[in-house]
């Protein structure tokens, strides 16, 4: 089944719509809100979402999957982070405001509906300008619902869990605001720049697995032998504008003050080298290679290693 939210509409009266993909099961079960493209230019988890929706077999399903490719569209239509009607950043605005601008807005009809859902698992990439590897966020924000999140997290497919504290300024997202409302919520973060057949694979593999720990779909969910918790990550800006070079590869861990990157000029010379401010951190984002970059952008992000989980 498919169907549109109105979410809005643009000053030639035309209407903003959410596309829709629901899929019921036979049998009862919970309701899981799948959804991408909060950032625009992160359509990696758009495609994903369309695959798994045409593929899936209502047959199997207990319960019902609502699918949302793309949950913000002034965004996606002009492929960026923020919404080109305001320049605002969705996930930073929940729960959002009927009396705000266009995103908040947004963000106060998504609250209404996730709000409905059992489960959420919204998906993320590094974009159009940067990369990450394959891992998976719950938000730790103290309450009675963080535990649940967790557990969803360790069966998601990935190695490495992110442990998102309030403090680190992540608490107006929508999977923060689904834990307000007291529903167990993941973000999957897989990819960027371009789009791949393994990212293809590793956000089927997270969905799947998802649909599975929540008993949606038969069969057991991927568990790992043993869990790596990250937290406390920081952006790295940086302080020259040019083209940056990567001197390593996401989802790696370095040391304080390892090179991770390089600035270089039109004629080819190194302006400023960009290097870990933290021991032990997973390289969670990184520019893509030879990305065009403006001084004091995102370049990367390092999150150190907070402990090591058995499964």
């Amino acid at each position: 089944m498919r169907g549109e939210i109105r979410v809005g509409r643009m000053a030639d009266a035309s209407p903003i719509n959410l596309p829709v993909l629901i899929a019921t099961g036979r049998k009862k079960g919970p309701t899981v809100w799948l959804q991408a493209c909060v950032h625009g230019e992160e359509y990696g988890g758009a495609a994903a979402i369309i695959n798994f929706m045409q593929n899936v077999d209502v047959n199997e399903l207990s319960g019902t999957i609502i699918a949302v490719p793309v949950a913000n569209p002034p965004s996606f239509n002009f492929r960026s982070r923020v919404s080109y009607i305001d320049g605002q950043n969705l996930n930073r605005l929940f729960p959002g405001s009927m009396g705000g601008s266009y995103s908040f807005q947004l963000a106060a009809v998504l609250r209404t509906e996730i709000g409905k859902a059992d489960y959420i698992i919204d998906l993320h990439s590094g974009g159009i300008g940067a990369e990450v590897p394959f891992y998976v966020i719950y938000k730790d924000d103290g309450s009675e619902v963080v535990q649940r999140s967790k557990e969803l997290a360790k069966q998601v497919g990935c190695s490495t869990i992110w442990r998102a504290k309030e403090r680190d300024g992540l608490g107006a997202t929508v999977t923060a605001e689904a834990l307000r409302l007291g529903v167990p919520a993941v973000t999957i973060e897989c990819g960027g720049g371009t789009f791949t057949d393994q990212n293809l694979q590793d956000y089927l593999t997270s969905i799947d697995g998802f649909m599975k720990a929540v008993g949606i779909l038969p069969g057991p969910a991927p568990r790992q032998k043993e869990y790596t918790i990250v937290s406390d990550g920081t952006f790295i800006h940086n302080r020259e504008g040019g083209m940056f070079v990567p001197a390593c590869k996401v989802g790696t861990i370095v040391s304080k003050g390892q090179l991770l990157g390089r600035m270089i000029n039109m004629f080819g010379e190194t302006t400023e080298e960009i290097r870990s401010p933290h021991d032990n951190a997973f390289i969670a984002a990184l520019r893509c290679n030879y990305y065009p970059t403006h001084a004091g952008e995102i370049v990367g992000e390092a999150v150190p290693i907070e402990t090591h989980e058995a499964a």
